[in-house]
């Protein structure tokens, strides 16, 4: 009997036993929480804030980091449902799911304040409640997941966080969001909320992409669990393709191991190229994403960003906190190979992309994956020629009448000396220039 794929991306990781990495991310967490310190927990969509929130939320992880399964309740809520609501119906919700947790302790919520119907309550209500709580001996750690949803609620003004940061100063009570960008840099309803004092109160935690061995302990420990052993070939082209993100090694990893389980440890450049493409259309709507949510500035540095990020180093920040960008020591480059081609995919104006090669008008330079390399002032104009027509067959005569003008000399070498040199330029990517006999010449895209 077959068992079952262990890759997971439909969702977040709730069971710990599949959670990987995050280990210093979550013992600080969990040592700042132990002290009572509320925390906001940043990272890039679908990088893994919430599977790291259940993860912390587990008492098989939480009872190893200091704190008491008999102390710390942990409420969870989803903040995406909460943006229509107002304030009395908020107080509802997170008391509701309060003592929905205290439930699944087993402990018994009757003699905090009752919910007996579906009406709104006060702030003093959910005071009261959150006091009953602490004369109980619980310390609440309230988890605001997706907290972007309640910074936009049109009907909580700063009194409502306000309200949450004076339970912290009573009770021992902490905050956990989780957000794409830090709580102060967010958009609010309400210009004057971030005058509140709630906001003076958060130890920031980023999340980025995973380090290579968390990375391949990911790969390697999942497959096993299915009953699947990635030969180190694989490890590698999964590595290579998705990058360090964790939901990209999923979906990577999950249909390599469908893969791999149909036609065995075995498999052809073929399967290998099947399973790139594979991976390249269950991605493309994360990738669009990730591109349309940069800047015109931050695209073109993560197309020129080997020339480029010297000059433009917080830019390059940036690009390192969206999860597009890895760094190698005091190098970066690109996510992954498939997001690579991706973005040399994507129009720019003043670049020109034709698979790996870039062309960066304003700076007159060629890049090639990434790195630039040196062309004559010909090879450089018949490049950027084809590039503009990439894929198209460009006749004998179009060409030399685009590098040299009205110069024209009945001298076939003349042009087949330029390709030869640009061919060299291009290295292992000679082949990309390919001479249509007869005709003329062609960029492949």
């Amino acid at each position: 009997m077959s068992l079952p794929n262990p890759f997971f991306h439909r969702g977040p990781v709730r069971d710990h036993t599949y959670f990987f990495g995050r280990e210093h991310a979550s013992s600080q967490a969990l040592s700042l929480l132990a002290n009572g310190q509320s925390i906001a927990l940043v990272g890039q969509r679908r990088i893994g804030k919430t599977s790291l929130l259940f993860h912390l939320a587990d008492a098989q992880i939480f009872t190893q980091n200091g704190l008491s399964a008999a102390e710390h309740l942990f409420a969870y809520i989803d903040c995406g449902g909460l943006a229509g609501l107002d304030q009395g119906g908020l107080y509802r919700i997170l008391l509701e799911e309060i003592y929905d947790a205290l439930a699944e302790r087993g402990s018994n919520s009757s003699r905090l304040e009752a919910l007996d119907d579906d009406r709104p309550i006060t702030y003093r209500v959910f005071d009261r409640a959150v006091r009953s709580l602490s004369q109980h001996g619980w310390k609440l750690i309230l988890i605001l997941d997706d907290f972007e949803h309640l910074s936009h609620n049109q009907q909580v003004d700063p009194d409502f966080f306000s309200g949450l940061r004076a339970l912290a100063a009573k009770y021992p009570i902490a905050y956990l969001t989780a957000s794409k960008w830090p709580l102060l840099e967010l958009t609010y309803a309400h210009a004057s909320t971030l005058s509140s004092p709630f906001f003076n109160i958060f130890a920031s935690i980023r999340l980025g992409l995973f380090s290579e061995d968390e990375a391949r302990a990911l790969l390697t420990t999942l497959a096993a669990r299915g009953g699947v052993s990635f030969p180190p070939a694989m490890v590698d082209f999964l590595l290579d393709i998705p990058g360090p993100h964790p939901l990209f090694l999923q979906i990577a990893g999950f249909h390599a191991f469908e893969l791999q389980r149909i036609k065995g440890a075995t498999l052809t450049s073929a399967d290998y190229a099947e399973l790139r493409d594979i991976f390249l259309s269950s991605v493309e709507e994360h990738f669009s994403y990730y591109w349309q949510n940069l800047s015109t500035i931050e695209q073109r540095i993560l197309v020129t960003l080997q020339t480029s990020r010297d000059s433009q180093p917080n830019v390059v920040r940036r690009l390192e906190q969206a999860c597009v960008i890895v760094r190698h020591g005091q190098r970066y480059d690109s996510l992954s190979s498939a997001f690579r081609g991706f973005v040399a995919s994507q129009p720019l104006p003043g670049l020109l992309q034709a698979g790996p090669i870039t062309i960066d008008e304003g700076q007159h330079q060629i890049l090639l994956h990434g790195q630039p390399i040196n062309l004559t002032s010909t090879q450089y104009t018949l490049l950027a020629y084809l590039a503009e027509r990439s894929g198209q067959v460009v006749a004998n005569d179009v060409l030399e009448k685009a590098v040299w003008g009205d110069k024209y000399i009945e001298d076939p070498e003349r042009l087949k000396s330029v390709i030869k040199g640009l061919r060299q330029a291009l290295g292992s990517e000679a082949t990309r220039v390919e001479n249509v006999r007869g005709v003329g010449y062609k960029l492949l895209p």
